[in-house]
């Protein structure tokens, strides 16, 4: 297992794991509505590669002063540990930065996402119909 920071424009990686994610986007639609090289944006961007194939993906986006955190995990990759590992890296990145508080909004119906979240110390702030805000104070 092994992170690898992506940046603008290298991003042939991150195609790759936009491309074999399935369902996984889903639940995770933030490149639904934007381009890749939104990326350049970032703070930070991560994927996690297990045996040089990316399974994870994360990011921190800062936005109207917020900080922002997307992940998501390849479909049948789930419960392996990969989401775990991924957070734990974004939330040192967001250490290293002074960023305060991270923000994340989760569907209600990703249970184990919110049990992850929550496992890391991510408190809810919102609940709305069908998602939730969470925020992690650094």
């Amino acid at each position: 297992m092994k992170f690898i920071r992506v940046t603008y424009p290298e991003t042939k990686v991150l195609e790759e794991f936009i491309r074999t994610a399935g369902t996984a986007l889903k639940s995770f639609r933030y490149f639904a509505t934007r381009p890749v090289d939104t990326i350049r944006f970032h703070l930070c961007t991560y994927l996690l590669l297990e045996n040089n194939v990316p399974v994870a993906y994360g990011h921190l986006d800062e936005e109207a002063g917020i900080t922002w955190l997307g992940i998501a995990v390849i479909e049948g990759q789930q419960g392996k540990g990969f989401g775990r590992a991924m957070m734990q890296q974004l939330i040192k990145e967001g250490q290293k930065a002074e960023v305060g508080k991270i923000k994340l909004s989760v569907d209600n119906d990703n249970t184990a996402a919110i049990t992850l979240y929550k496992s890391l110390g991510f408190k809810e702030v919102a609940k709305k119909e069908t998602f939730s805000f969470y925020e992690y104070e650094i």
